[in-house]
């Protein structure tokens, strides 16, 4: 039998406390007014917003929250205010494309390409429907930042990451080098995966100013988080 203490992700009081708002609980919305709603304004001046904007994209994402019951979808898995960065970044960027550029879903990658950047991400057309804007871009985003990264950098990267290889076979298999050969290769790719992920980004969303922390942030609250319930 598996012990609960071996998931340490799961938050429990910020489960609670998301509980506790959702059956509307008055100490639970003041909390909220006091430390969420200046979190969740705080991400999105960081992400590029005006005063003004972070207004009215606020509102958006409470409309989300309690007329759209988009808060349901979160598990506990992480962080509550983490949960409502990841959804103030949705909210900005569909703001971003409805209110100033509309920005069309095209790909920087080469459609003609026969390159196969991990099966196209795990191929595109088994996207959830649902999918948000910013599930979306990332994915665009590591699809194209992988057909960039050194072909032997990547092969070792997904050897020894994705196939669990060990990095001593894979010294043998690269004709006996040294273990820090593997390791500098490895490093390579996911330095160029970063940098092409987030000049992808900067080209298809230049008022986005988001950095590889939020995207990892974004990534670490899960597909819930991401895509939102699916309802």
């Amino acid at each position: 039998m598996s012990d609960s203490t071996d998931s340490p992700a799961f938050f429990a009081a910020d489960f609670e406390f998301a509980q506790d708002l959702i059956d509307g609980v008055a100490t639970a919305w003041q909390r909220f007014e006091a430390e969420l709603k200046p979190t969740i304004t705080r991400k999105l001046s960081g992400l590029g917003a005006t005063a003004a904007d972070a207004d009215e994209v606020l509102g958006i994402v409470m409309e989300k929250l309690w007329a759209q019951k988009k808060l349901a979808a979160y598990s506990g898995s992480g962080p509550l205010s983490g949960f409502l960065r990841t959804m103030a970044a949705n909210a900005w960027l569909e703001y971003l494309r409805k209110h100033r550029r509309m920005v069309p879903a095209t790909n920087l990658t080469n459609d003609d390409s026969d390159s196969d950047p991990m099966e196209r991400l795990a191929h595109n057309e088994a996207a959830v429907p649902q999918e948000t804007p910013l599930a979306q871009l990332l994915r665009d985003a590591l699809i194209y930042s992988l057909t960039q990264v050194d072909a032997e950098a990547l092969l070792v990267m997904r050897l020894s990451l994705l196939q669990d290889v060990k990095q001593r076979d894979l010294c043998l298999l690269w004709g006996s080098c040294h273990e820090g050969t593997i390791s500098r290769k490895k490093q390579e790719a996911l330095e160029q995966i970063r940098e092409g992920t987030l000049d992808y980004l900067h080209k298809r969303e230049p008022s986005l100013q988001i950095s590889w922390q939020d995207l990892m942030e974004a990534c670490g609250e899960g597909a819930d988080a991401i895509l939102g319930p699916s309802i």
